[in-house]
């Protein structure tokens, strides 16, 4: 017997939960590491208060899903662990892989169950995904669930896991064009790959450029995890799109590196999806994790008639990030003092080694603009202290609200056990909840440095601007109007301003131009009216063009109108539907595609009103609320993920 904070307990034959229960049984059969063996894998169904109970001794359990499956145990400092974490594929009864929906994710074969035994406060992975999730682009979706296995030994409890997406390419996951072993065409190999650094597998070059700050380490590996080319019978199609993708990689590489990088037409952009790039990097950064860039990263090609960029993502693995494992430096699990990116320039021995590609495009004033421009953007809405501390309460709150996480650590004893290595959290007297206050604090700790420190993510001196703003003020002129005030304190060949306009902080729209001085180091001020705002809350920044069209930004700042009762969208990611309050009956809410093609439409007839999205592919809208009188009232980004 185990008592822990307050909880008895014995081996778990029968439990209930808040949490869905998977089931596996392998017949007796040892779950091996890189060999999937047949097992049965099942989902419990909720009661209709949403609550699962599963009972090892009884033959009345009820679930919700069924299947053949192929497991194996997956990771790799984590295959040492006791508690195991597996790749699960969905099977037919004649063993072939299907696609299936679980909990909710949409259908397909492949799957992770990830055991979380480092992280204990099962929260760093979920909160990853989640954050990269409201940039608007794709991270693997997340369920937490409990876990019974009958392996040898028979049926035993196993704990709380992650069960959650494997990155790979798929309509609803990277969502690129597909290749097979008969395609030669030359427009079709253009595109359609899946990398990953790092990984030493079949089907890998060598980079020609070394890790930065590391000449003397062995290159960074490139791997090709789709297509599954080391499948291929035909080897000279294999080859054929293997050069294709290794060349191109290379060619990129060139360029990154040479004297001509920064050039917009000749250099890295034509080439790298910058934008993606730069919400990476920030993912990356935010929670310092010491393994991307060198291990775990993913990137993909898309075709050239889709773009032909390559795009950083989707971003995996974050048990050591956060403050959770200590590297070689001291600062990497301290939320002050260095970047994520510098990993090569503290540990300069120890491989893998990062890729160049950060330290060179932070060395772009362009780029690295950009992506303080981008940090600002998300720290005042996605990623607002407020918004991730409501996060963390909320999986804090479901992995405790049925003693799910007592369950787990009665099992796996080891909140006092040091399984990462990390001297700045104490483990003696060790709880679920420090552990959760521990990420909290880091977090909040980590963020409030990065605010304070955003322009000196690299050394590249980018002060000289067309403009340098001074600040931006907004204020309510008698609940009709805003009025935009913003001064400078030096303009060189600044040719005009245009005021923009956000209701979600990530659409914005001109609203005017204000002419500029041209070249002044006297300090200006400048006012713009906008004459018809939009209620609740709206965010508004400056666009400035110099007069050879090189643009900046000033910072982003909100306003919420008084007066005004706040419209609420909610839940943001939506499932099946999205709830509007604090609506004007009779006003037209839309919700567009990213293409602008209206997809829903209806009118509401009171202050609230439920709209389905059950029937909406996964991605990323653009709710509209239009008043009766025309007015738009809330213009929103709208996620719909199942």
């Amino acid at each position: 017997m185990l008592i822990l904070y307050g909880v008895t307990s014995l081996a778990q034959t029968s439990i209930t939960s808040n949490l869905p229960i998977v089931v596996i049984n392998t017949n007796g059969a040892v779950i091996e590491n890189d060999n999937k063996i047949t097992a049965s894998f099942k989902i419990t169904a909720p009661n209709g208060s949403g609550i699962h109970s599963f009972d090892m001794n009884s033959g009345s359990n009820v679930f919700q899903f069924e299947s053949n499956i192929g497991i194996e145990i997956r990771g790799n400092t984590s295959i040492f662990w006791d508690k195991k974490s597996y790749s699960v594929e969905i099977r037919d009864v004649g063993g072939s892989s299907v696609d299936a929906s679980l909990l909710g994710m949409p259908a397909e074969s492949d799957w992770v169950l990830n055991a979380c035994y480092g992280d204990k406060s099962f929260i760093r992975d979920v909160f990853a995904h989640e954050m990269y999730t409201r940039t608007g682009r794709y991270s693997p979706r997340t369920r937490y669930v409990e876990v019974f296995k009958n392996e040898i030994g028979g049926m035993s409890y196993h704990g709380v896991y992650i069960l959650m997406e494997k990155i790979k390419r798929n309509s609803n996951r990277i969502n690129i064009k597909k290749l097979s072993e008969t395609d030669t065409d030359p427009a079709k190999i253009t595109g359609g790959y899946l990398l990953q650094v790092a990984e030493d597998e079949d089907m890998k070059w060598t980079s020609g450029f070394a890790g930065n700050n590391a000449p003397a380490q062995p290159h960074p590996l490139f791997h090709v995890e789709y297509p599954k080319l080391h499948n291929y019978t035909n080897i000279a199609n294999r080859d054929l799109q293997f050069n294709y993708i290794k060349n191109h990689i290379d060619n990129f590489e060139q360029i990154l590196a040479g004297p001509n990088y920064k050039d917009a037409t000749a250099g890295y952009r034509p080439l790298l999806d910058e934008d993606a790039a730069i919400d990476y990097l920030l993912l990356q950064e935010i929670t310092k994790n010491s393994d991307n860039w060198r291990a775990s990263t993913f990137l993909y090609k898309q075709r050239d008639d889709e773009g032909g960029q390559i795009v950083m993502g989707a971003p995996w693995d974050f048990d050591k990030s956060m403050g959770n494992q200590q590297w070689c430096y001291e600062l990497s699990v301290l939320p002050t003092g260095s970047w994520a990116w510098q990993f090569n320039i503290y540990c300069p021995d120890r491989p893998p080694m990062t890729i160049f590609w950060p330290a060179r495009l932070l060395t772009d004033c362009y780029f690295k603009g950009k992506l303080m421009g981008r940090y600002q953007q998300l720290r005042q809405t996605q990623w607002s202290d407020a918004s991730i501390s409501a996060f963390i309460d909320q999986k804090q709150a479901e992995l405790t609200a049925q003693n799910a996480m007592q369950r787990n650590f009665s099992k796996w004893n080891i909140l006092e056990t040091a399984v990462m290595f990390n001297e700045h959290y104490t483990l003696p007297g060790n709880t679920y909840a420090k552990e959760v206050q521990y990420l909290k604090t880091w977090l909040l700790g980590h963020l409030a440095w990065m605010d304070a420190n955003i322009t000196s993510i690299s050394t590249e001196d980018c002060a000289v601007l067309p403009v340098t703003f001074k600040e931006l003020e907004l204020k309510e002129v008698e609940q009709s109007a805003v009025r935009v005030g913003w001064s400078t304190s030096e303009e060189v060949r600044n040719d005009y301003f245009e005021v923009e306009r956000s209701a979600d902080a990530r659409h914005f729209k001109a609203l005017g131009k204000v002419k500029g001085k041209g070249d002044t180091s006297i300090e200006q001020h400048y006012d713009f009216l906008d004459t018809t705002p939009l209620p609740g809350t709206s965010y508004y920044r400056i666009r400035q063009v110099d007069t050879d069209g090189t643009v900046s930004f000033s910072s982003m700042k909100s306003i919420k109108r008084a007066g005004d009762e706040a419209a609420i969208v909610f839940p943001n990611p939506a499932r099946e539907r999205v709830v509007l309050q604090n609506i004007r009956p009779g006003a037209i809410i839309l919700i567009r595609d990213n293409a602008g093609r209206t997809v829903k439409r209806t009118t509401a007839t009171g202050k609230q009103v439920e709209v389905a999205t059950n029937a909406l592919p996964l991605g990323s809208y653009v709710l509209t609320v239009t008043g009766p009188d025309g007015k738009v009232e809330i213009q929103k980004h709208l996620t719909v993920d199942r």
